[in-house]
């Protein structure tokens, strides 16, 4: 927006300002040129004056002297004077007597003397007194001196005239009479101050009060009026700063403004605000999408355009009661959209009130709950029911093996069967997961048949393969046990069933634990563990059978814990120690030893190998413990004779490491072993597993220098193929084949190895070597068979290994 020149607020200003000063100045001026002329005058008056004074002294003595031929030279002097027009003498009656004029009467003289006052002239001449009168009109003085006549000194005496026309113009305006230079000045000054004024007030005033004016047209049109700068000289920059202030708060009212706006607008809840009659005055985009209705449909309607009829009378009730005492109520709602669909809605609806507190809206903000209502009981049936199956979970077992408890009478049983499919995570590897969920429901199909007509019965599954049935309190002991028996073996019979599944036809066993409660236990929890242990047994003991709970395995299970548990504690403390046993030849010579672990336990004493090994090879602390084991029969080969071998016995699951080699290798390189030095033994049971990558690895360290043994030949594996294809170095004869020497069968699997290891080149090791006999049969075979046993050492310590057999060592 631009104004006009003529209103802009800096010409206005200007322009009264300057007018103003050039009216002083006008005014400044007038009375300057007044007292100037005013001075003049006075001056002019007081010139003449004296000059006549000096004239008359001049005159009076001359015609006191009667040189009256003077009298034209001083009237020629006087005439001299720029500013003197006319001198010349009258006599006694007023009669020109001397002039000067080229000696030529003037006739504008002759004018000037008749337009004499007559008056003036006779009084003059009479008195005496000399007369100085200013005429205006012809702008000039007219001096009368009386001069005394030669001679003539009576009372009566009558005096000539001597007298002077002196010009003066005595008009303001008269520019020759002005103060020229000073009024220039003065202008001057005046003009720039004006402008400075002018310059100044555009700076201090009309920029800021424009760019103010233009952050207001700004600000009317809602835009950014940071970018203009204002300085604050004065009052404005505050005005400037309130501006800014202003627009920053209307700024950050309309962002919250907008954001609330977009947060109604975008809300995932639908927003209704209502009058106090109820009638619709707005409506958010989810509420039309939820509803089906328009916005245009719904304005001024009442919101029970959307009851279904199914929200019970009360909640509208207890709704009204809260809103009418300015409360907020919340409750469920049943709705229905325009299609005739119904939908469930939880609803928050909370009175508007103005800002003297009045009510003056209703807000309804509220949410569609139909699939959170559909999820939770989704969730609630997940909670308590298996995914696959359908059938109670492990959290629905308990509850109801709780209500069982808590129904039972007295003095009568139940029992809890756990049936555990034998062999499906072989199934689900080898034809997958979707194949074994067939499995699965198929089986459960058959249970459920079986339970079929069983009174008080209930099948459930505590996950995956491992179903649960519940049989509750209804007999004797002796009674509901043989029951059970009976119904768990037709229940295993059936499962057992060859199985068409996808086309293809498989045969599954399961594995059955059974627990008698309250016999052995009387919570949900003890009892379902109890089975869980009876059910662990049958599948150690071959599967495909019921296994009812004892006791005795729970002490099993508890045993097996704490001896895990320990062990895990002991690794890589001074409860292990690693004991040596010579390896030597019949003569004697001794070839190496093997590194056996043995455990001593603060409390419990020694714990035998045959306890705590195969523990720990059902879990990982198998792998920790050989490490620890690896890496102290190391350290102590360091010790030893650099021709003496240490063979260490390696657990599968160890093997079977990805970084399995990588240890092997590093650990020699730390401890300085020259790599042939070492003997890793493996079982045979090791060959069943992942035959190339076991080959891959034995290949890899056979390259280095490390030997391999297969432990206990004869007793697992019964493929004598990787005999030929494996780096295999060793073979060491079970010790029950070497005590069993002296029994012809015997003797013939003895002779057998070890023929057989001589046409493969394998070195012989025979452990177990108890007796003489035993000794004498071997060295008979082969003198080159290696033999470990009782009758020549015990296992012993490192210390006690030193100091009975180095010495022998040959």
């Amino acid at each position: 927006m631009k104004l006009p020149f003529y209103r802009r607020l800096s010409l206005q200003i200007t322009a009264p300002i300057v007018l103003i000063a050039f009216a002083i100045l006008a005014a400044l001026s007038f009375y300057l040129i007044r007292a100037q002329q005013e001075e003049a005058f006075a001056r002019a008056e007081l010139e003449l004056r004296s000059m006549v004074v000096v004239a008359q002294g001049s005159l009076n003595r001359m015609f006191g002297l009667n040189r009256t031929d003077s009298v034209s030279e001083l009237l020629s002097e006087v005439h001299v004077h720029p500013r003197v027009e006319k001198a010349f003498m009258l006599d006694s009656n007023g009669r020109l007597m001397r002039f000067y004029a080229m000696n030529q009467i003037n006739p504008q003289l002759e004018q000037f003397i008749s337009e004499l006052p007559t008056n003036s002239v006779l009084e003059a001449s009479r008195s005496g007194v000399t007369t100085i009168n200013y005429h205006p009109e012809h702008k000039h003085f007219v001096a009368i001196v009386p001069v005394v006549p030669p001679g003539q000194l009576s009372a009566q005496l009558r005096r000539n005239l001597f007298v002077v026309e002196y010009r003066h113009d005595d008009t303001w305006y008269q520019l020759s009479s002005l103060a020229i230079n000073e009024l220039s000045a003065f202008l001057f000054i005046l003009v720039f101050l004006g402008i400075g004024l002018w310059l100044g007030l555009q700076f201090i005033i009309a920029r800021p009060v424009g760019s103010i004016v233009k952050a207001l047209d700004r600000f009317s049109k809602r835009e950014y009026i940071g970018d203009i700068k204002v300085p604050s000289y004065n009052e404005l920059g505050l005005l400037w700063e309130t501006l800014i202030t202003a627009a920053k708060s209307r700024d950050d009212y309309e962002t919250r403004l907008r954001k609330l706006s977009a947060a109604v607008e975008q809300s995932s809840d639908c927003i209704v605000i209502t009058d106090l009659d109820a009638r619709i005055e707005y409506v958010n985009k989810t509420f039309t999408d939820i509803t089906g209705y328009s916005a245009e449909e719904v304005l001024g309607v009442n919101p029970k355009v959307l009851a279904s009829g199914n929200t019970p009378k009360s909640t509208y009730e207890a709704m009204w009661s809260a809103l009418t005492e300015g409360k907020v109520w919340q409750g469920e709602l049943y709705n229905r959209r325009k299609d005739g669909s119904e939908y469930r809605e939880w609803a928050t609806i909370s009175p508007l009130r103005n800002e003297h507190g009045e009510i003056t809206n209703y807000l309804a903000s509220k949410q569609n709950i139909t699939e959170r209502r559909a999820a939770e009981a989704q969730v609630n049936y997940l909670a308590y029911f298996d995914v696959l199956t359908g059938l109670p979970n492990r959290t629905q077992c308990t509850e109801l093996l709780s209500q069982m408890l808590q129904s039972r009478e007295p003095r009568k049983y139940g029992a809890v069967v756990l049936l555990d499919v034998d062999g499906l995570q072989r199934i689900n590897d080898v034809r997958g997961f979707e194949f074994g969920d067939q499995v699965l429901l198929t089986l459960k199909e058959r249970l459920s048949q079986v339970v079929l007509h069983e009174a008080g019965a209930k099948l459930g599954n505590l996950g995956g393969d491992l179903f649960a049935l519940l049989l509750s309190a209804s007999g004797e002991r002796e009674h509901v046990l043989a029951h059970t028996q009976v119904l768990v073996k037709e229940a295993l019979d059936e499962m057992s069933k060859p199985l068409i599944v996808e086309g293809e036809r498989i045969i599954v066993t399961a594995s059955a634990g059974m627990v008698m409660y309250p016999e052995y236990g009387d919570t949900p929890e003890s009892i379902i563990r109890h089975a869980e242990t009876a059910v662990h047994h049958a599948k150690e003991a071959g599967g495909n059978q019921l296994m009812v709970y004892n006791p005795s395995y729970s002490y099993a299970l508890e045993q097996h814990f704490e001896i895990e548990r320990a062990l895990r504690d002991a690794i890589g403390t001074e409860q292990l120690q690693l004991h040596m046993q010579p390896q030597q030849l019949a003569d004697g010579t001794m070839v190496g030893v093997e590194v056996l672990c043995r455990w001593q336990h603060p409390e419990l004493g020694a714990i035998s190998p045959g306890v705590f090994i195969p523990i720990a090879e059902k879990s990982e602390l198998i792998v920790n413990l050989g490490k620890w084991i690896v890496t102290r029969a190391l350290e102590i080969a360091a010790e030893l004779p650099e021709h003496l071998t240490v063979a260490i016995n390696i657990s599968p699951r160890h093997f079977r490491k990805y970084d399995f080699v990588y240890f092997i290798e590093r650990q020699l390189v730390r401890n300085g072993i020259v790599p042939n030095r070492l003997i890793l033994e493996i079982t045979e049971n090791l060959l069943v597993d992942d035959i190339q990558d076991i080959k891959l690895k034995m290949k890899t360290l056979k390259e280095t220098g490390v030997q391999f043994s297969i432990d206990d030949f004869g007793t697992g594996y019964s493929s004598l193929s990787y005999l030929t294809t494996l780096p295999i170095d060793e073979l060491k004869i079970d010790q029950g084949f070497v005590q069993g020497i002296g029994a012809s069968n015997q003797d013939k699997i003895v002779e057998t190895i070890i023929s057989m290891g001589q046409h493969l080149g394998l070195r012989i090791v025979a452990e177990g070597v108890e007796t003489k006999e035993q000794l004498n049969f071997l060295e008979r075979l082969s003198k080159d068979v290696v033999c470990q046993g009782y009758y020549f050492h015990k296992p012993m310590p490192l210390d006690d290994f030193k100091a009975e057999t180095m010495r022998g060592v040959k």
